[in-house]
């Protein structure tokens, strides 16, 4: 070691620590940020009702969302199987509906999960005891509902 190498001052020193710190925090800030920024989009995804699309639901949440998205469906007992695509269910109701009306074939009535329009059904015959239910884009395709309403806040609907 040479006598004539300056040494840092305490300033010098105090300046260089403080820029190591800002540049350790704001890498520990970027990874959180990442984090969050992934689970809004996928959140995002689930709200406007792609992952319904997607395939995520199984037979027996569309079993449980066509009495939360219709009081018809109220006490019927619905049984689903897959259908063709992912999104295409063909649901059978052990009894008829209950709510008066002409009857069955061709009804529209919505599905609903964890509150929020998930997709929609439609009746295939005049008893009402066998249904064709879509989730996601499958529902705007068959035209049950719009896009714009899929992924809204819902309750049971009246038919």
């Amino acid at each position: 070691m040479s006598l004539t190498t300056p040494q840092p001052t305490l300033q010098q020193l105090g300046d260089e620590l403080s820029r190591a710190t800002e540049r350790d925090v704001r890498r520990a800030r970027s990874r959180p940020i990442r984090r969050v920024a992934l689970a809004v989009v996928i959140l995002a995804v689930i709200g406007t009702g792609t992952a319904a699309a997607a395939g995520l639901f199984s037979p027996k949440q569309i079993e449980a969302a066509m009495p939360a998205g219709a009081v018809l469906f109220d006490q019927t007992d619905p049984t689903c199987a897959h259908q063709g695509s992912n999104g295409a269910f063909r649901c059978t109701l052990a009894t008829a509906p209950t709510v008066d009306g002409p009857g069955y074939l061709g009804t529209k009535e919505t599905l609903v999960v964890a509150g929020k329009i998930a997709g929609g059904c439609i009746g295939r015959d005049e008893a009402g005891l066998t249904w064709d239910c879509y989730v996601g884009q499958d529902a705007v395709d068959q035209e049950i509902i719009t896009k714009d309403f899929l992924g809204e806040p819902a309750g049971p609907s009246r038919g």
